[in-house]
């Protein structure tokens, strides 16, 4: 009967222990979730290192809160946490946009300085070959009004 007793108070006493085992506060799960998947991000070190530090902020209060085990104090620096790094998330991304953008436009107008730069080479190209040819044009005149000079000095001479 000893060991009937001592099984069945083994069983309660494992029992009793599962019951209070507390459960994990879900705004805290939410909010340890919600900053690690923000410090995961690049860009939000990079683009809102001082959101993620609020947020982690925030959480360390809702931590110790449930360290202390007071379950009153713990959802709102939870709640907190959570937006804060919802909103380094979003600051984030909207800077490296941003900078996407930037970085587009710069290549646009690298690209479009090397067109104008090779319209400008184009058009002096042209410029030379035009005074070239104004050049040879004004060689041939030359030459002609010397053959003409010296055919007049012949039909003079006959």
């Amino acid at each position: 009967m000893n060991a009937k007793l001592l099984i069945a108070l083994s069983l309660a006493l494992a029992l009793g222990a599962c019951v209070s085992t507390p459960q994990p506060n879900a705004a805290l799960v939410s909010a340890r979730s919600a900053v690690q998947s923000a410090e995961a991000d690049p860009n939000v070190s990079k683009y809102a290192a001082l959101d993620l530090e609020a947020a982690k902020k925030d959480l360390e209060v809702a931590e110790s809160a449930a360290t202390r085990q007071r379950q009153a104090e713990i959802a709102q620096p939870a709640y907190l946490a959570t937006q804060t790094a919802r909103l380094a998330r979003a600051r984030a991304a909207a800077k490296a946009d941003d900078a996407r953008v930037a970085a587009g436009q710069a290549e646009r107008d690298r690209i479009q300085l090397a067109a104008r730069s090779r319209d400008v080479d184009n058009a002096q190209a042209q410029t030379s070959a035009a005074k070239m040819s104004a050049s040879a044009a004004n060689q041939q005149a030359a030459a002609a009004t010397e053959q003409a000079a010296r055919l007049q000095a012949e039909i003079d001479q006959l």
